[in-house]
């Protein structure tokens, strides 16, 4: 389930070239390197070039971010070309990035009230228009109104520019906190400390500016911890840019454990959870969307209630373009829905379907089918997507969205959290309308017929406007920034309501006990527990390890609603190489397939739509299992 790194990724190639790396000045180097940094591990460069010709002003900042991800490598480039006048006023601005095999191009023309973009993406194009007010500034118009305004604590400027990556109109702010010398390459340098406030897009980080304006540090807090942009010489960003390891505890902070591990996620009703601001002062952005509702709130708590949606009224497709759906029924470099090989691999899968849940839902079982997961890729076009089939869950969400706008069906794209294994992640899924109503399909995480109510959406978008449509407002507030308490759920008619008291799993005397998953396991003699606290990727719930080399494995799996039982654990026994004949045995009211050998012995219970897997692994692997199953017991689910 590709999902827990990606808001950070794109957050930051987006962020930092076109934000906080703005304002170099023509006194100053032909060149700039400086280094990037996360939790303090030098991951990539940043190197800008300027000149002036005929009275434009030309700025080219070229990045590149280098991650070593679960044992993926991956790279996210950007290069950027800003043309302003010798005052700062922006002319134009060309973007190109790649998060994956395929890059995107954007350019942005900027004339009297409006700003004509032109993106694209494998060979395609998508032009539009923005309109905007006011003055807008370049890097250098940055710089110099710096330069003249920001002198003492407490002085501010606000300012005007587009994002590069997006071509959107982008409002900044920034104060002077305090004056501080920095030491850099064995120098001391008088600098500004600034808070840099991106208002549009939620973004808050810091800033120290040199006598002339320029920024030579950078800040912003991340679900990673602290990334930095430090001005640096060329061997040392290009060094950094052989790619960092980011520690364990670093990939966890993206993540947030569940105080109680859910049973059958996929199959639930409603959720109810609170969230918890790490700063108080942060504020809450607008959590109120389809099936989310804010129950309660205060300056540090939220209690927000997902529920499963009810099936819409039927109807039919394809859908008519009005002004309120245009943007999400037509394409853009992101979500290439008119593609010819697109619109073919929709229309063939869909058949003769016109009512657009049963077209969407059949959609999303192809993508789910079809499309594999690659922790490498960060983000692709749907040009991309249909040549190589792989992807993040970005990439599941991007492919379903662009088949099913094929189709003449509206969709958007979501990004917030989604419970799996005991923790909740960063994730993106698809939402289709459906008359007037957003309704989510998942083809990452799937769930029967509409997506199930575990996971929490916090913004939602077209991509007409690129990534930092997502990343940034409540996405960059929200992701690393929030703890996430299971408050209470509703499963198969019946709401569970969760104590203060309640922990995923306890240990008394011999007895293991999980109340979220409803059992209880009492160890055999010479057995003692193990792997009790783990969470996505590894779907293991418990171990219990034999003092004389034997263990019993008990892992979580959900299955696709249109897998069989059977004939998904035959293929467990086979990826274990368990060629036996499976016998039928019960487990407590659940039924379950059984083979084994002398070394192994495999059971996979049916607990719809998840299934359980018990690995006896030794000698005498059968016996070792059918004692040790003797003290477990269901209790509550």
């Amino acid at each position: 389930m590709p999902f827990r790194h990606f808001w950070f990724g794109i957050g930051l190639i987006f962020v930092f070239p076109a934000v906080f790396s703005a304002g170099h000045s023509v006194v100053l180097a032909d060149e700039d390197w400086s280094v990037i940094k996360i939790a303090g591990i030098p991951v990539g460069y940043v190197v800008e070039t300027r000149r002036a010709a005929d009275g434009v002003f030309i700025l080219t900042s070229d990045s590149k971010i280098v991650l070593n991800r679960l044992g993926n490598r991956v790279v996210l480039e950007t290069l950027s070309r800003t043309e302003e006048t010798r005052d700062g006023r922006l002319l134009h601005v060309m973007t190109e990035l790649r998060a994956s095999l395929m890059s995107t191009k954007s350019t942005t023309i900027v004339k009297p009230g409006v700003l004509e973009i032109e993106n694209e993406a494998g060979g395609k194009k998508y032009a539009r228009t923005v309109p905007y007010k006011g003055e807008l500034l370049g890097p250098e118009g940055i710089r110099l109104l710096s330069f003249q305004k920001l002198r003492v604590p407490g002085d501010a400027i606000e300012y005007q520019t587009i994002s590069s990556e997006s071509g959107t109109v982008m409002k900044g702010r920034r104060k002077v906190i305090a004056r501080e010398s920095l030491h850099m390459d064995g120098r001391v340098i008088a600098a500004l400390k600034v808070e840099e406030v991106i208002e549009t897009s939620g973004i808050t980080g810091l800033s120290w500016l040199d006598e002339n304006g320029e920024s030579i540090k950078a800040e912003i807090p991340t679900p990673f911890g602290l990334s930095e942009i430090i001005r640096a010489d060329e061997a040392a960003a290009r060094t950094a840019a052989g790619g960092g390891e980011l520690p364990v505890e670093m990939y966890e902070r993206s993540m947030i454990k569940t105080n109680v591990r859910l049973p059958r996620s996929r199959a639930l009703e409603m959720l109810r959870v609170k969230l918890s601001l790490r700063d108080a002062g942060a504020g809450w952005p607008d959590l109120e969307r389809p099936g989310q509702t804010v129950v309660s709130q205060t300056d540090q708590d939220l209690l927000l209630e997902i529920s499963r949606l009810p099936a819409p009224a039927p109807a039919r497709r394809p859908v008519l373009e009005t002004g309120a759906n245009r943007e999400f029924l037509r394409p853009n470099e992101y979500v290439q829905s008119d593609l010819p090989e697109i619109r073919e691999i929709a229309l063939s899968v869909i058949g003769g379907e016109t009512d657009v849940l049963a077209a969407a839902l059949k959609l999303e079982r192809w993508v789910a089918e079809n499309m594999t997961f690659d922790l490498g890729i960060a983000l692709a076009p749907a040009s991309e997507l249909i040549r190589n089939k792989r992807g993040t869950c970005l990439g599941y969400a991007t492919f379903l969205a662009s088949l099913t706008r094929a189709a003449g069906i509206p969709s958007r794209i979501v990004l917030g959290y989604v419970y799996a294994l005991g923790m909740f992640g960063g994730h993106a899924w698809t939402e289709i309308q459906v008359g007037e109503e957003w309704i989510p399909i998942d083809a990452a995480v799937v769930s029967a017929g509409i997506a199930d109510p575990a996971r929490i959406g916090f913004s939602a978008s077209s991509l007409q406007s690129g990534p930092l449509s997502l990343t940034g407002g409540a996405a960059a507030r929200l992701f690393g920034g929030t703890d996430i308490r299971i408050v209470a759920y509703r499963l198969d008619g019946r709401t569970f309501e969760i104590s203060e008291a309640a922990a995923a799993f306890r240990i008394e005397g011999d007895t293991y006990f999980n109340p979220g998953l409803g059992f209880a396991w009492t160890k055999s003699d010479g057995f003692s527990f193990a792997g009790t606290g783990a969470m996505w990727p590894d779907s293991t719930i418990v171990v219990l390890e034999g003092s004389s080399g034997g263990r019993v494995t008990l892992q979580e799996m959900t299955l696709p609603p249109w897998k069989d039982f059977t004939e998904a654990a035959k293929e467990s026994f086979s990826r274990r190489k368990m060629s036996g004949r499976a016998l039928m045995t019960m487990l407590g009211p659940f039924s379950g397939l059984r083979t084994e050998r002398s070394d192994q012995a495999v059971l996979v219970l049916d607990r719809k739509p998840d299934v359980w897997i018990f690995t006896a692994e030794g000698r005498n692997a059968a016996d070792v299992l059918t004692q040790t199953l003797r003290g477990f017991r269901f209790s509550g689910q």
